[in-house]
């Protein structure tokens, strides 16, 4: 196999279908320079490959996430239960069968790491590795949010009833690598294991939206890929608002691994004729502060440019009832007439009277 070099890309040529297996993934993982690389198998032509720096290409993960939903497809059936095809994830269920409903998701999950990290010809970059645990969490706080499971908030209690003295998360080797089983790679992401899973269930949403978009891209569907980011800008901006997004919390730091998939949307593609057309994903709280300014609407500190008029609440002005001078005299002077009558009234019947 030739490869070579230049600025941020890299060509490679090659013939053997078994040499391409066994050394590919080694120069993609381990050459010494900067970018990590994307590729795809083409035998006996010339590849070029964008290259990207840090980030999973979002193809790369919506490709597993994509084979794994044929197996355990999301929602409930009509039967309240998890569609789940038991022969293909029997060597990871109790005695070779999951009868119970946890059972399956653990399973499921374990058939994710596999899929990531125990694979021959899975790559493992220290540098991302977490984000693609994360995603296979996200997943799991998704799949278990679907029904109530006793004991079971949060990651953590999942991660306390079935991952921690499970065999089958320490089995699994990862050779040569930062560590060396699955369970090694959840505890190195234990900070997102507190956040409720009624939370990771709406990331989910938004991993599922990126592979839509993805989906559209690699088909040439230019208008359902706006569509679909459109979509994800929308409900990013719902999460982003939200009271549970907090600096530095468990929560803010899962969105901002999503926004990261998005944003890189392109790393790692063959090129092709897809306009992608979609909207800048936003940064910042939409201001929430009311100023009360009398007679007049009711709005939020003026937008700085044309992105944030989408922040202006607008009220219908306060009413507020004024009487003029004149109206003031015309609504007195019957009064004080019907006063008049009955003291008149009052002094006539005292004079009767003491007669």
């Amino acid at each position: 196999m030739v490869y070579s070099i230049r600025n941020n890309y890299i060509i490679f040529k090659f013939q053997d279908v078994e040499f391409y297996n066994k050394n590919i993934i080694d120069i993609i993982n381990n050459h010494e320079i900067k970018y990590k690389l994307c590729y795809t198998y083409e035998q006996n032509k010339y590849l070029q490959f964008k290259a990207f720096k840090n980030k999973i290409p979002i193809w790369q993960l919506c490709g597993k996430f994509d084979t794994f939903r044929r197996t355990f497809r999301d929602g409930l059936d009509e039967s309240n239960q998890y569609r789940f095809t038991n022969n293909l994830f029997k060597k990871y269920c109790p005695n070779g069968k999951c009868d119970k409903d946890l059972d399956k998701i653990n399973a499921g999950c374990l058939s994710l790491f596999y899929e990531f990290f125990g694979k021959y010809g899975s790559s493992f970059d220290t540098r991302i590795y977490k984000d693609e645990a994360l995603s296979i969490m996200i997943w799991l706080g998704y799949i278990l949010s679907l029904k109530s499971h006793e004991g079971i908030n949060t990651l953590n209690d999942f991660y306390s009833m079935y991952i921690e003295n499970d065999t089958k998360y320490t089995e699994n080797n990862i050779i040569e690598q930062k560590h060396k089983n699955y369970k090694e790679i959840i505890d190195a992401i234990k900070e997102y294991m507190d956040i409720d899973i009624s939370y990771m269930s709406k990331f989910y949403e938004l991993l599922k939206l990126l592979c839509e978009m993805n989906t559209a891209y690699t088909t040439n569907k230019s208008t359902e890929f706006s569509q679909h980011a459109n979509k994800f800008v929308c409900e990013y901006g719902i999460l982003l608002n939200d009271d549970k997004n907090i600096d530095n919390s468990t929560y803010s730091k899962v969105l901002r691994v999503v926004s990261n998939y998005y944003n890189n949307f392109e790393n790692g593609r063959n090129f092709n004729n897809t306009e992608m057309k979609f909207p800048t994903l936003p940064t910042k709280k939409a201001t929430k502060k009311v100023e009360l300014e009398s007679s007049e609407e009711i709005k939020t500190a003026e937008p700085s440019n044309e992105t944030d008029k989408s922040n202006i609440i607008m009220t219908p002005p306060i009413s507020i009832t004024t009487i003029s001078g004149s109206s003031l005299v015309n609504k007195i002077i019957p009064v004080l007439s019907i006063f008049g009558a009955i003291a008149f009234f009052i002094g006539i019947s005292y004079k009767v009277n003491n007669k």
